[in-house]
């Protein structure tokens, strides 16, 4: 049994898929399984893939069905105790599943890790980072603000994953975004900040060209809201940009007493500090 599945969706994916596949594979780690679905690709993508000659790679091949049901697909035949996501247009450094398989074995109550994210262009020039807080607590907070978590550069637990329920299509695009909430139910979330990921910024990425997306995704923090196992940290942000901004969203859904205690410390810090003359 491989240590980790890696489940990579592609559709038309031709133009980024060669060097994205080449990242699993010469991974520090070479104890996995990639497992890429097909969406029905028309372009180059099935030659490519073709070209490859590893045991380790299982390719699926299915109609335009979506990127949920593909990644449903890659869990069905997955293998291993620990699952990886990856795009079809970013690229994993190559320590990147060593790392994060270590941090799960030491974590047992961590649902998932992330680690820190390197943003690039379309030639691969490299825009800023994104590097989030390690602690449960903080990527909770987030949650209830936007989806901290690039998707492609998780590493799950199997076990947690199917607990959850897997992938659903209920938000559309924001199937990840559902999942971190289900998941915070019952596990710890989990952040490392080594740059380990490499995340490609270009105009043709799922999230750019779904219409509904944001509409869904506001649809999803709302109910984010009504969540107990994100709501019971709120409170404890202290931050003051961060406090703010969870303030403004607590009053939009009408959540004052939540406001008023996470505004409460820059309150008594303007009462107490000296007239201005």
């Amino acid at each position: 049994m491989p240590r980790v599945s890696v489940v990579l969706p592609v559709r038309d994916g031709a133009r980024y898929l060669g060097g994205a596949v080449e990242s699993v594979l010469g991974q520090s780690l070479a104890d996995l399984e990639l497992i890429v679905v097909d969406d029905g690709s028309t372009d180059e993508t099935p030659a490519l893939l073709a070209r490859f000659d590893d045991p380790r790679l299982r390719v699926l091949r299915q109609d335009r069905l979506g990127l949920v049901p593909a990644l449903n697909r890659g869990l069905e035949v997955a293998e291993a105790p620990y699952v990886a996501r990856m795009d079809a247009d970013d690229v994993s450094l190559p320590e990147r599943l060593e790392r994060q398989v270590a941090f799960l074995d030491a974590h047992p109550g961590a649902a998932l890790v992330v680690p820190g994210v390197e943003l690039v262009d379309e030639e691969g020039r490299r825009l800023g980072t994104i590097v989030l807080p390690p602690g449960d607590a903080d990527l909770r907070r987030r949650l209830l603000l936007r989806n901290p978590i690039t998707h492609g550069s998780v590493l799950l637990r199997r076990s947690a994953l199917e607990r959850a329920g897997g992938y659903r299509a209920d938000h559309g695009a924001n199937e990840d975004y559902d999942l971190w909430r289900r998941l915070a139910r019952e596990w710890e979330l989990a952040a490392i900040p080594e740059l380990l990921y490499r995340y490609r910024v270009h105009p043709d990425a799922v999230t750019k060209t779904d219409p509904e997306r944001v509409a869904r995704r506001e649809a999803l923090r709302d109910e984010l809201w009504r969540e107990p196992s994100l709501l019971r940290e709120a409170a404890g942000e202290r931050d003051p940009v961060e406090a703010r901004a969870l303030a403004r969203e607590a009053l939009r859904r009408r959540r004052f007493a939540l406001a008023l205690r996470l505004l409460r410390p820059g309150l008594s810090a303007r009462r107490t500090s000296p007239r201005e003359p």
